[in-house]
């Protein structure tokens, strides 16, 4: 009996503890109002810019209301959806999308917008129109027909975005490609492989400026030697070699075009630049005497580099007895980011022996070969390369092993972080 009124008495003192305690308490609350979703537009802007077929079905589009916590409370589909729903009192967020983006996939635009509402006690809220707008990249390649007569069957260009999203079209591919942009990650890269008039060519194009919403239409053409364009057989004389122009028109489709070409002639091609036209070309250093260095007036060895230093990315090698041979080693924790170095380059590689590489390392502004060998200084210019980098985040590592012709030895380590 004793223990009974105990607790009796213990639980009369909480609740008049818990009555005393705080002023401001308030019992939970189940009160609730109704959401209109049958009243809800939708809207796709400028989706004729984006399709050229018939239009854009929204009745496929996707439907979410989230909380003030940002927690989900409902998903629906634009054309089966409830005409109205019930939601506690609170403020709301709608997003409605044309489905769920992908790193990358083919005729997919993806178009989202998003709308904030409130709901109130026993009232009836009306969402109104909610406006999507076209929030990938389109991405288009095209061959020119002079250049599509001189291709072999075995040219590609893999196109590569955000993290890890990729494509490969062919110059038969008639459709776009559509890739997420991830924030943090606007770096757009393009890797023309194949054989053109009988000559293997690997090209490499890096575009460090994309946004959602924009239209890239990356153009591919043939001019002969001096810039002349060949005649309508596509032929150019044998032995005169071909050249390959790059141009691409930057449509945002929002209305802003920007047109800019990225001549690859031998004269421009990244490895084969006139220093004439810059005016602050990178020095090779003055060695020590008898000494090996590997240097950098921007880059460090002793602890990671951001990709901010990229137009600063240049390394000197010097060696007083003369270079025999400069070893680069790349590794990385990112899988996607090897693969794609794997598919254009070794892992490992010696620039002083280029072997059938030769013209991939000088399409990066790699010296090599005579340019390297006996050499006593030489600049490795990455500016080109590390723009590439934005695309796959991680840490990424460059060994780098010179040997002198005394048979000396320096290694050193640069790494970036994206």
């Amino acid at each position: 009996m004793k223990t009974k009124i105990t607790t009796i008495l213990s639980v009369m003192a909480l609740s008049l503890g818990l009555w005393s305690c705080s002023d401001s308490w308030e019992p939970a609350t189940d009160k609730s109002g109704s959401v209109a979703l049958a009243g809800m537009e939708v809207e796709v802007d400028n989706a004729e810019k984006v399709v050229s077929r018939a239009g854009v079905d929204k009745n496929d589009f996707l439907v979410k209301i989230y909380d003030d916590k940002d927690l989900l409370v409902g998903s629906w589909v634009y054309g089966t959806m409830p005409e109205i729903v019930t939601l506690k009192v609170g403020d709301y967020r709608v997003d409605v999308m044309s489905h769920e983006i992908k790193k990358s996939e083919w005729d997919a635009p993806y178009f989202v917008g998003s709308k904030t509402f409130s709901v109130a006690d026993s009232k009836i809220t009306e969402i109104g129109t909610v406006v999507c707008k076209f929030s990938s990249l389109k991405v288009s390649v095209r061959f020119d027909e002079q250049l599509r007569k001189v291709l072999g069957d075995d040219v590609t260009v893999t196109v590569r975005a955000n993290d890890s999203g990729a494509l490969v079209f062919t110059p038969d591919e008639t459709r776009s490609g559509y890739f997420e942009v991830v924030k943090g990650s606007t770096t757009l890269t393009l890797a023309f492989a194949g054989t053109v008039k009988g000559n293997y060519e690997e090209i490499i194009n890096a575009y460090t400026d994309v946004e959602p919403g924009q239209h890239r239409i990356v153009t591919y053409s043939l001019k002969g030697p001096g810039g002349d364009v060949p005649d309508e057989s596509g032929t150019v004389d044998p032995g005169d070699g071909v050249d390959i122009d790059v141009s691409y028109t930057d449509e945002n489709l929002n209305g802003n075009v920007n047109d800019e070409d990225e001549n690859l002639d031998a004269g421009d091609r990244p490895g084969h630049e006139d220093d004439s036209d810059d005016p602050n070309p990178p020095t090779p250093p003055t060695p020590g005497e008898g000494k090996i260095d590997i240097t950098s007036d921007a880059l460090s060895f002793d602890e990671p580099n951001g990709l901010d230093k990229g137009d600063q990315a240049i390394v000197n090698i010097a060696a007083e007895k003369g270079i025999s041979h400069v070893v680069v080693e790349i590794s990385t924790d990112n899988d996607e980011f090897r693969a794609a170095v794997s598919d254009l380059l070794p892992l490992s590689f010696d620039l002083a022996e280029p072997g059938d590489q030769k013209e991939a390392f000088e399409s990066l502004g790699f010296p090599t070969g005579a340019d390297v060998i006996g050499e006593t200084s030489i600049v490795f210019d990455i500016r080109q390369f590390v723009p590439l980098l934005e695309a796959y985040s991680g840490t990424h590592n460059f060994k780098l092993t010179v040997t002198d012709s005394d048979n000396n030895t320096l290694s050193k380590t640069l790494t970036f972080k994206s």
